[in-house]
């Protein structure tokens, strides 16, 4: 019987890196993917040379995500109908309608409905640093985390639960080696919040080579939020291979035994 992933992110292109290959490995078995993502990122950055505004970027980051799911062969895509609450600290922290502002109790029941719809078999999400502490990164973590208590209880099944463990200790080696070409890759303070946040085992080493190529054309799909001149892909083949070729994860729910082996893959 096919398997249901359900993958819950804060933003458009959140996916990326992190997971984007274990759905696409997870298609090509025929299992079902489900993806969930709280905001629109309405207050991202817009790239040079995209046809897009603060007032209508929600929308083109929306097709953004549907577009690169469908690469993947992922056509159940959700939102909820929060607003992107930008980076820890910024005014947009304070909107109302933001994820931050969120009741905790009110997000986890959003998602706990569609958990309760989809019945998933696995559930993958942010871990507790958000990546690099973003707020919604954070959020999503917590409530992702709640409402698959909640589902998990309330329908008995032996249901799991994931967070992205993101390949950090690769980040260092590609801001090298783009330095080197004299491209500056991101924010330093993103990069340094990257290298120094506190991060789970990883418990689960996925790999997910065979669909490097599928997963690196759904990366670029988030136009609005990738430099144009497709920088990653002048990183050496071996890093580029490591980069997308391999997910990392921890299971946090059942927890792992002392002295279990590394899962290799999420239904097993």
């Amino acid at each position: 019987m096919p398997k249901t992933l359900m993958v819950v992110v804060a933003h458009p292109d959140d996916e990326g890196l992190g997971v984007s290959g274990t759905m696409a490995r997870a298609r090509k078995a025929g299992d079902n993917v489900v993806v969930v993502c709280a905001t629109r990122g309405e207050v991202g950055e817009i790239a040079a040379g995209i046809d897009a505004t603060p007032e209508t970027l929600g929308a083109v980051r929306e097709q953004e995500l549907r577009d690169a799911m469908a690469l993947l062969d992922v056509s159940d895509v959700r939102f909820l109908d929060y607003r992107d609450s930008g980076m820890a600290g910024t005014p947009e922290n304070e909107d109302e309608r933001s994820l931050f502002q969120a009741e905790l109790i009110e997000v986890s029941m959003d998602l706990s409905a569609i958990m309760q719809e989809v019945n998933p078999d696995v559930v993958i999400t942010w871990d507790a640093s958000g990546g690099y502490g973003h707020p919604d990164h954070v959020k999503v973590h917590e409530t992702a985390t709640d409402a698959f208590d909640s589902y998990k209880m309330r329908s008995g099944r032996p249901a799991r639960l994931y967070y992205m463990a993101l390949p950090v200790h690769l980040f260092e080696e590609m801001t090298t080696e783009l330095r080197a070409q004299g491209i500056e890759w991101g924010n330093e303070e993103i990069r340094r919040s990257v290298l120094t946040f506190k991060r789970p085992s990883v418990t689960a080493d996925i790999d997910v080579e065979e669909h490097m190529d599928v997963k690196r054309e759904a990366l670029y799909r988030h136009r609005s939020q990738m430099p144009p001149d497709r920088r990653f892909d002048r990183l050496s083949a071996e890093l580029q291979r490591k980069l997308y070729g391999r997910e990392y994860f921890h299971r946090a729910d059942p927890p792992v035994a002392e002295g279990e082996a590394a899962e290799t893959w999420i239904f097993s």
